[in-house]
C-alpha cells in the first residue's frame, strides 16, 4: 500500500473511532486535536529536504556530425568562462572538404559556360536550317537550357556550402558561449536510449536554484509560493532564502522511508513512497557554489496559508458559500466559521486559511450528535476499531 491509501487508512480509522465513541447519545461529543488531525498534512520547521544548488540555465552544446573533433580541451566538472575554447575540429579534413567543395564549384562554372556556348552555336545554326529541321533544334536548346537552369541552381548551393566551410575552417575551435562548469561530455552523441545527445553540456553560473526533494506524505503542505531557508551541510550558520516556484509532481525521482521517518508506521511495517522534486528561487546566490549539498526548511518567519490543512470530511459547506466546523469553546460545542484556501484532490485536504489553530479541537460532524452548547469530552471513544496495518507491495 503506497503512501497515500495508508493516509486515506488512517483517517478512516480515526473517522471509524469518532462514529464508535458518538453511538451513545448520553455521552458528550469526542472533539480531536486539529494537531493531530493535520500532522500528516503539515510541516513544519523541524521538518528537513536534501538539496543540491544547481544552474537555473543549461548550455548544451552541438557537434557536427559530418566533422571529427581533433582534440577536447575540457571535461566534466571543469570551470569555464565565457569564450573558452571546449574542443577543435580535425581542420584537414575540412581542408580536404573544401577544396572538393570549390573544385565541384569549378566544375559546375565550366558546365555552365559550355551549355551556354552549345545554346549560342545551336540557334545561329537553327536560323540557317531548313523549317523541316528547325524543331529538332529548338528540342535540343529547350534540353541544353534545363541543364543550364540546374547547374546555376548547383552552383550558388556550392558557393553556400564553400562559404559555410571556410566560416567553420576560420571556427575550428568550438567556445564556451558563456561562464558555468562542465556538467557532462558525451562523446557517443547519442543518450542511453540511442536518441542524439549535447556533445557538451554546461552549467550556467549567476543563474542557481536549489533542487529539493518532498517526499509522499508530505504532499500538501508544501505550496508553489512558500517560502523556504536553505542551509549548507557543513555550516549551519550560513542561510540562504528563497521561494518554491515548482513542484515536480509529475517525475517521482525513486522511493523513500519517509513514513518510517515521520513515525506513521509500526516498527514492524515496512512501506515505501515516491519522492518528487521541488524547485526554489534564490534571494540571493552570494556564498552558493554549484553542486552545493543543502538542506532546506520552512521559513516560518512568514506565515504559511498552507501549513495546516484540514481533512474534507470534518468540514461543513453551506450553499452561501460559508465554511465552518463544529469546534470546542471550554467545554461545549459551538458552530464555527472558517476560510479555507483551494481544495486537493490528492489529498482530500483544504489548507485553512483563518478560523482555526493547530491547538484547537474539533468533532467530525455528526448531524445526530453536533449542535451548538453539547458537552465536549476529549477522551477517545472506548473500544475503538483498529487500524489496519499497511500492507507492504511493490508498485
Amino acid at each position: 500500500m503506497n503512501g497515500r491509501r495508508w493516509k486515506i487508512a488512517a483517517m478512516a480509522f480515526v473517522m471509524a473511532a469518532v462514529m464508535a465513541g458518538c453511538t451513545d447519545k448520553g455521552t458528550a461529543v469526542y472533539v480531536q486535536s486539529v494537531e493531530k488531525l493535520t500532522e500528516m498534512n503539515t510541516l513544519s520547521a523541524n521538518d528537513r529536504f536534501p538539496g543540491v544548488v544547481e544552474a537555473e540555465s543549461v548550455i548544451e552544446i552541438k557537434k557536427d556530425e559530418d566533422k571529427t573533433v581533433a582534440e577536447l580541451l575540457v571535461k566534466a566538472g571543469d570551470a569555464v568562462e565565457e569564450g573558452q575554447e571546449l574542443f577543435r575540429y580535425d581542420t584537414d579534413q575540412l581542408k580536404l572538404k573544401l577544396d572538393k567543395e570549390k573544385l565541384e564549384l569549378e566544375q559546375l562554372e565550366a558546365k555552365i559556360e559550355n551549355n551556354q556556348a552549345q545554346i549560342a552555336e545551336l540557334e545561329k545554326e537553327r536560323k540557317k536550317a531548313p523549317e523541316g529541321e528547325k524543331l529538332q533544334y529548338t528540342v535540343e536548346i529547350q534540353s541544353l537550357q534545363v541543364d543550364l537552369k540546374e547547374a546555376e541552381l548547383n552552383k550558388s548551393a556550392k558557393a553556400e556550402e564553400i562559404k559555410a566551410s571556410e566560416d567553420i575552417l576560420a571556427h575550428a575551435a568550438v567556445v564556451s558561449p558563456a561562464a558555468g562548469r562542465v556538467q557532462a561530455v558525451n562523446e557517443s552523441g547519442t543518450d542511453s536510449y540511442g536518441n542524439p545527445a549535447p556533445y557538451i553540456t554546461i552549467q550556467q553560473t549567476g543563474t542557481y536554484q536549489v533542487k529539493g526533494t518532498l517526499g509522499e506524505l508530505q504532499r500538501g503542505g508544501l505550496q508553489e509560493g512558500s517560502r523556504m531557508r536553505i542551509y549548507a551541510r557543513t555550516a549551519d550558520e550560513q542561510m540562504w532564502q528563497g521561494t518554491v516556484t515548482r513542484i515536480d509532481y509529475e517525475s517521482p525521482t525513486g522511493n523513500d522511508n519517509t513514513m518510517a521517518m515521520r513515525g506513521f508506521i509500526t516498527e514492524d511495517t515496512t512501506t515505501t513512497a515516491s519522492k518528487y522534486p521541488f524547485y526554489v528561487e534564490l534571494d540571493s546566490t552570494d556564498g552558493l557554489i554549484l553542486g552545493q549539498h543543502v538542506y532546506l526548511t520552512l521559513d516560518t518567519g512568514e506565515a504559511d496559508p498552507a501549513a495546516l490543512r484540514l481533512g474534507a470530511a470534518f468540514l461543513c459547506m453551506e450553499e452561501s458559500g460559508e465554511t465552518y466546523v463544529w469546534a470546542d469553546r471550554n467545554g461545549r460545542l459551538e458552530k464555527r466559521a472558517i476560510v479555507v484556501g483551494e481544495y486537493d484532490p490528492v489529498t482530500d485536504t483544504y489548507p485553512v486559511v483563518d478560523g482555526l489553530t493547530a491547538q484547537d479541537y474539533i468533532a467530525f460532524p455528526d448531524e445526530a450528535l453536533c449542535r451548538t452548547g453539547a458537552a465536549t469530552t476529549r477522551e477517545e471513544p472506548a473500544n475503538p476499531t483498529k487500524a489496519p496495518a499497511p500492507e507492504s507491495v511493490v508498485e
